[in-house]
């Protein structure tokens, strides 16, 4: 789903969730919580497929989130549809952020902010609620911050990258730094590879996989077959003394 379709979609969403309860949301996800940043979490993460937006169902622990973090504005009227509004609704700033809304709107002097809210006391969070659309003045004096998210949804970038001019390289002759250490069968890794890549270098097969770094049932056969034709002591693991040989510095 690319930028544009978000957006539509987001749109979309808004539409059919005001007026709804909480309800379906504390069954989907288990638990009746402030719904309030659930639906945010349903729409962005789950309906959109916004990467690594957090689970997170309280406001003031998504805000010290690092994907938060990583975007938090507080330049209210840049609020693009898309972002998130942190709001403090309870008299107390200390204690973060209690509340949030996705914005839907901006007419160049309010914000229009989806919100799964509730009708009745602040307690009675998980009884009446429903989500609605609510709009607001820049300066409204319960914003807490805006989570800019116009990577997810602004307009994407279309000129093309600069072709790189690519400077002659200087030839280098390569360096390998090898661990050699006794190699057998079920193990796996670089060494492996290494080791596959030497037995095949001398015409050994090591099986149609090749140098996939696994020490198998092939790899293990073509080391004994090695060792039978270089006089070392068959047993089908690769000690210090065969690495010499394949390497061509022992005595064999």
């Amino acid at each position: 789903m690319n930028n544009g379709e978000r957006l539509d979609a987001l749109l979309d969403e808004a539409s059919e969730r005001i007026g709804k309860r909480g309800d379906d949301l504390f069954n989907k996800y288990g638990v009746r919580t402030h719904w309030c940043l659930m639906m945010v979490y349903d729409i962005m993460a789950v309906k959109l497929g916004i990467p690594d937006f957090p689970k997170i169902f309280s406001c003031s622990a998504a805000k010290v989130s690092e994907f938060f973090k990583k975007r938090l504005n507080h330049e209210f009227s840049t609020a693009e549809v898309g972002d998130i509004i942190l709001f403090e609704n309870n008299g107390n700033r200390a204690d973060g952020p209690d509340h949030v809304g996705i914005v839907v709107g901006n007419s160049g002097s309010s914000i229009t902010v989806l919100e799964g809210n509730t009708a009745g006391d602040w307690n009675d969070w998980y009884n009446t609620s429903t989500a609605n659309e609510y709009t607001y003045s820049y300066n409204n004096p319960e914003f807490d911050c805006i989570i800019d998210m116009s990577e997810f949804f602004g307009e994407e970038s279309t000129e093309a990258e600069p072709l790189a001019v690519e400077e002659p390289e200087e030839e280098i002759k390569p360096t390998f730094l090898i661990e050699l250490k006794t190699l057998k069968r079920g193990m796996t890794g670089n060494a492996v590879k290494a080791l596959q890549r030497l037995l095949f270098s001398d015409g050994y097969s090591v099986g149609s996989c090749g140098d996939d770094g696994d020490f198998g049932p092939k790899t293990e056969s073509a080391v004994k077959r090695y060792q039978k034709e270089h006089k070392l002591v068959v047993n089908g693991v690769v000690s210090y003394e065969m690495f010499k040989v394949l390497l061509g510095v022992g005595d064999n």
